[in-house]
């Protein structure tokens, strides 16, 4: 299922969200991953990224009532009913473009573990529990939620992404999704949202350091 234009923005309104509470943590990301050099780490641009989106993700949502969790070391922003999860993820492929197929056309850009494994299998046993959020009466354990995942991608054309349900790996790549929301807006396009260019490899710099010895070798 594919939701665009309107009925993208109401099933985000059905989540408890607005376009905004998605455009505000990839527009801070992109500003804190726009600050790296050639002098850092290389990758490093797309770890702020990630990193920064969580972040402003949970920051924006934390006066809404959402909480949030590291456990697994996966970044959840929670929902107030307890009963679903958000977390952004860096994705290769057709993000953003309705007419991707729901398999194997959009992955996780990153090759994930078992802790994202076991998430991605209890996403397709609970499909219930995001579909009528509150209607249980006990929350589960945070490791046991339906979790979304906040799709980007970077490129020469700027930034895409969507807000998917993963229900499915193959190998160690998330790559089948029950579930895409594609917003009809995008304000993030242009070359200074290409957190890739950032990341293209630095090549290393060999530096000559004059050492003196004393005494006799």
């Amino acid at each position: 299922m594919c939701h665009v234009g309107d009925d993208a923005v109401q099933r985000l309104h059905a989540l408890g969200l607005t376009p905004d509470d998605v455009f505000f943590p990839l527009r801070g990301a992109s500003a804190e991953a726009r600050l790296s050099t050639e002098m850092d780490s290389p990758g490093m641009a797309g770890y702020t990224f990630w990193s920064r989106c969580n972040r402003f993700f949970r920051e924006r949502m934390q006066s809404h009532g959402w909480t949030y969790s590291n456990a697994q070391h996966i970044l959840r922003c929670i929902h107030p009913s307890g009963r679903f999860a958000v977390t952004a993820v860096s994705a290769s492929g057709q993000v953003g473009v309705e007419a991707a197929n729901w398999s194997g056309d959009i992955r996780t850009k990153n090759p994930k573990g078992a802790a994202v494994a076991k998430l991605v299998q209890r996403n397709e046993e609970q499909l219930s529990l995001f579909t009528l959020p509150g209607q249980r009466t006990e929350a589960p354990d945070v490791t046991e939620i339906p979790t979304w995942f906040l799709l980007y991608k970077s490129g020469k054309e700027g930034l895409a992404f969507e807000l998917s349900m993963p229900v499915e790996m193959h190998g160690k790549h998330v790559d089948t999704w029950h579930e895409r929301i594609i917003l009809p807006e995008n304000p993030f396009t242009g070359p200074e949202f290409d957190i890739k260019r950032l990341d293209e490899t630095v090549e290393d710099v060999a530096v000559d350091v004059p050492v003196e010895f004393k005494g006799a070798i």
